[in-house]
């Protein structure tokens, strides 16, 4: 009977023991959780968890990817519709010298200021024309030229397009404006027209009339140009909406998994702490020695 007592005494100190050691772990665990904020610390603990935030840490990664390349189309565009803004404001300058200069009045010396003030205005459109953003020509397409036009006028750029991703569907938005887009193609681009308007004005005003249509032309394709610029600009804007809203779903989704829940960890600890206490105090009751057993 005694050796009974003993062997289930034994037994008994065996599971608290084993009970002890298992709540001391899951306080160890509980307590690195709500130090490091992560319920997650281990992929072992928690296999299933641990892909889901792999999947969700690709995702927030992808969509921040994404943002930035909105955002640095949204900046690029910004800087192609300044440009493009103040060289539609040129040209509308140019067309009213040229009026000036069919006028009845006109003499050969206010056509000749009329033609040098063409000239400046040739001057700044090479200057706008060649404008960079990022240290990169902005009208020279997918080149990486330092310029786009030449001191003659003359495009050097290509016209293939630059595009940014916006999307995992591989959807993308063109992010740029060609030369020829901006200033005409060719012998009819504002820089030809320009020059031939200031040899008019100086030569042969008899042309006026033909010029200002060439010029009206380049106009409307300078406008152009400002309707396709804040129209991408409208859609960037539009889908740095939608991606911020993905991001912060799969933030918040993120956080659902990977995040400690505090105030349940900590009513959890104090649970298991009390357990502990009881555990420790049962387990040395029975494997405290009491003198009968000695005598025994």
């Amino acid at each position: 009977m005694t050796s009974i007592t003993r062997f289930a005494s034994g037994s008994q100190s065996l599971q608290n023991m084993d009970s002890v050691s298992s709540m001391s772990k899951r306080m160890a665990q509980l307590q690195e959780q709500i130090s490091s904020g992560k319920a997650i610390q281990r992929a072992s603990e928690d296999p299933s968890g641990t892909r889901s935030v792999m999947a969700l840490r690709a995702e927030q990664t992808r969509m921040s990817q994404y943002a930035q390349n909105i955002d640095t189309g949204v900046l690029r565009l910004n800087a192609t519709r300044i440009q493009v803004d103040s060289i539609n404001n040129q040209l509308l300058k140019a067309r009213e010298l040229v009026i000036q200069g069919q006028a009845d009045n006109s003499t050969a010396g206010s056509r000749s200021a009329l033609a040098a003030q063409i000239d400046v205005i040739a001057a700044s459109l090479l200057i706008a024309g060649n404008s960079d953003f990022a240290g990169r020509a902005l009208f020279n397409g997918a080149t990486s030229a330092a310029t786009a036009y030449n001191a003659g006028g003359d495009y050097i750029g290509d016209t293939n397009q630059v595009t940014t991703r916006v999307d995992d569907s591989g959807s993308t938005v063109r992010i740029e404006l060609n030369g020829p887009e901006v200033f005409g193609v060719g012998a009819a681009n504002a820089f030809a027209v320009l020059t031939a308007i200031a040899d008019s004005l100086r030569n042969t005003p008899g042309n006026l009339p033909a010029n200002l249509v060439s010029l009206d032309s380049v106009i409307a394709t300078a406008r152009g140009a400002q309707a396709t610029v804040g129209s991408r600009i409208n859609q960037l804007n539009e889908l740095h909406d939608v991606t911020a809203d993905r991001i912060l779903g799969v933030t918040g989704a993120l956080a659902a998994v990977e995040d400690t829940d505090l105030t349940k960890s900590v009513m959890e600890l104090t649970m298991q702490q009390t357990g502990y206490e009881a555990a420790l105090f049962a387990t040395a009751s029975i494997m405290q020695p009491s003198l009968m057993d000695f005598l025994r």
